[in-house]
């Protein structure tokens, strides 16, 4: 009686394995006597705390009227929850049954749930929490998701625990605050949770709430797959595949993706689909590595799902079709996979492989955005300062973009900064605004540099600087940016921030009038009698030789080099010498090199 005794413990103690454990010693009469009562009790306690297996045979006891009267809809009910985690055996359950005699609609398990929350059943506050964060059987509503996760998981609801850490981990219909989510995470996780551990295991992994740590990660996912745990086993698998915290290894990555699918885990398909697709330590096999793409995908792995889409994206290995790439996409999505959310979004926004939907793409993007996608954060963002396919409110804009902008994504962070600068969504502070612009300028952002250097210039929100106006200029131009080398032409032209220089001058205006820049190109003609060619309009050729007969270095070093090579031009090894000579007297160091080339080439 020891292993009972023991086991008791540790399931009175709340371990969820041990209460199921449990509940398979009453019902075989393993160590005890045989006593159904206490076996589905002992199951109940687990199914509450989580425990996916058991949330299946409460099912099945509902399905068969064993100990409990037989209740169909409630079968359907537990099948449900073991079928949201993608337990195979209660999809197929909850499929005979939905095809069968009981026909239960969103809607009607909506309210099935709704009414026992009312109640105060935990489990079904949780599974509340689930519909509204999916849309399903009514509108989303990631607030109220939040706060039926908070209600279940106060009230002891393991599964809820873990996602009211995630909501707070991801900014989900509450404030965000990783490291408050992590530490949930980490709660739960301890408690038992499969599912916890493997978001703390990917917060390690990714860096998110906490410094990235992949050797961490990979001794979480380590520990799972020793207690027997099948996602741990898989994402042990995937570490050796794609060498995180551990070095690659294909022979260990396929045995773990091996265990892990041979354990009834769809990701440890999804990963044997991989070694297949690849040839990892198999014979390359691409129809097999299809076949467990769909099985994983059609048991409800969303990893399966994108993967498919993407390969139909692509047309490498199945056939080219927008139309299945988006429907795989959109499957993963409504599993509320927030990467999946952001690309139905994107085919919605841009009609790939469904009919445009501005609509649906807005539904789509606020959805990934309130499940923790950056990008999707971004782009409902801009949705939302522009008013385009929602109703304008600058205010949530501004947020959204904020959000994007902790996570590092230039894009939302020069939004942020324009909104400082114009009063959009938040009060006009333009020392805010120049604080920003510089941060992106100084890691390249071309717009950014232009808006820090006319701070300089105008003098109104920092003190005027004309050399610093002029670095900030330059940076800009040799960014590319069209208004900074008109800027450049200024400023050598009027002797601002620089000894003045017509000539570079005019160099300058070049460059901006051949992309199209109106008041350049007035200047350079009017100064040249020459009609500027707009790069685009002519050949390369004459484009190039435009400039580098007004005085640019770069494009003599380009012009020489079509004499030398022949390209838009008969091959002219006099004229090439002619003008790498005159790049290189204006100090083009490629220039100066091609010369010792040709020198080193005639003797």
């Amino acid at each position: 009686m020891s292993d009972l005794h023991d086991t008791m413990d540790r399931a009175e103690n709340g371990d969820m394995d041990s209460c199921f454990e449990l509940g398979q010693m009453y019902a075989l009469g393993r160590g005890t006597e045989a006593d159904g009562e206490k076996a589905f009790g002992w199951y109940m306690r687990a199914a509450s705390l989580g425990h996916t297996q058991s949330e299946y045979v409460i099912g099945k006891c509902y399905e068969d009227g064993i100990v409990v009267d037989k209740d169909l809809v409630e079968a359907a009910v537990w099948y449900s929850k073991a079928a949201l985690k993608t337990h195979s055996e209660a999809m197929e359950a909850l499929g005979r049954l939905l095809d069968g005699s009981v026909s239960l609609t969103d809607e009607e398990l909506f309210d099935y749930h709704r009414r026992r929350a009312g109640e105060g059943h935990p489990d079904s506050m949780y599974f509340l929490g689930l519909l509204h964060n999916s849309g399903i059987g009514t509108a989303f509503d990631p607030t109220e998701a939040f706060r039926m996760f908070s209600e279940a998981s106060d009230k002891g609801n393991l599964d809820a625990l873990c996602m009211k850490g995630l909501c707070i981990l991801r900014g989900t219909g509450t404030e965000r605050d990783r490291p408050t989510g992590l530490g949930i995470l980490e709660e739960a996780a301890a408690k038992g949770s499969a599912e916890a551990m493997c978001e703390v295991g990917r917060c390690y992994e990714n860096g998110i709430g906490v410094a990235a740590d992949p050797e961490k990660a990979f001794a979480i996912y380590t520990g799972m797959a020793d207690r027997g745990i099948p996602l741990g086993q898989y994402h042990v698998g995937r570490c050796y595949m794609d060498g995180v915290g551990v070095e690659p290894n294909a022979i260990s990555a396929h045995t773990w993706y091996s265990v892990s699918g041979g354990n009834g885990c769809a990701e440890g398909d999804l990963g044997l689909a991989r070694c297949y697709l690849g040839g990892i330590s198999v014979d390359r096999d691409r129809k097999r590595g299809v076949e467990l793409l769909e099985g994983a995908a059609a048991r409800g792995c969303a990893e399966a799902m994108i993967m498919l889409a993407q390969l139909h994206t692509k047309g490498r290995v199945v056939n080219r079709d927008p139309r299945r790439s988006a429907e795989w996409f959109r499957k993963a999505a409504d599993t509320g996979n927030p990467y999946a959310e952001f690309m139905t979004a994107e085919n919605y926004m841009n009609g790939n492989g469904v009919k445009q939907d501005l609509g649906k793409a807005v539904r789509y993007y606020e959805r990934a955005a309130e499940h923790g996608h950056s990008a999707a954060c971004h782009a409902i963002g801009n949705l939302y300062l522009s008013g385009k396919g929602v109703r304008k409110d600058q205010p949530k804009g501004f947020a959204w973009c904020c959000r994007s902008m902790e996570d590092g994504f230039n894009k939302s962070t020069y939004l942020v900064a324009e909104c400082y600068a114009r009063g959009r969504g938040v009060r006009k502070n333009p020392k805010k605004a120049l604080e920003l612009h510089t941060l992106l300028g100084e890691n390249g952002y071309g717009k950014s540099q232009l808006f820090v250097a006319n701070c300089y210039m105008e003098g109104e929100v920092v003190k005027r600087d004309e050399k610093s106006a002029f670095e900030w200029y330059m940076k800009g131009a040799e960014n590319n940016n069209v208004i900074c080398q008109y800027f450049m032409g200024y400023c050598y032209a009027q002797g601002i921030g620089v000894k003045q220089d017509l000539g570079k001058a005019l160099i300058w205006y070049t460059r901006a009038a051949e992309r199209g820049h109106v008041v350049s190109k007035e200047i350079v003609e009017n100064h040249t009698d020459r009609k500027v060619v707009i790069k685009g309009e002519g050949t390369p050729f004459e484009s190039y030789i435009f400039s580098a007969e007004n005085g640019d270095p770069e494009s003599m070093f380009i012009v020489a080099r079509y004499y030398e090579e022949g390209i838009s031009a008969e091959k002219n090894m006099n004229e090439a010498r002619r003008w790498y000579n005159k790049a290189a007297s204006l100090g083009h160091f490629g220039a100066k090199k091609a010369l010792l080339r040709l020198r080193t080439a005639r003797s």
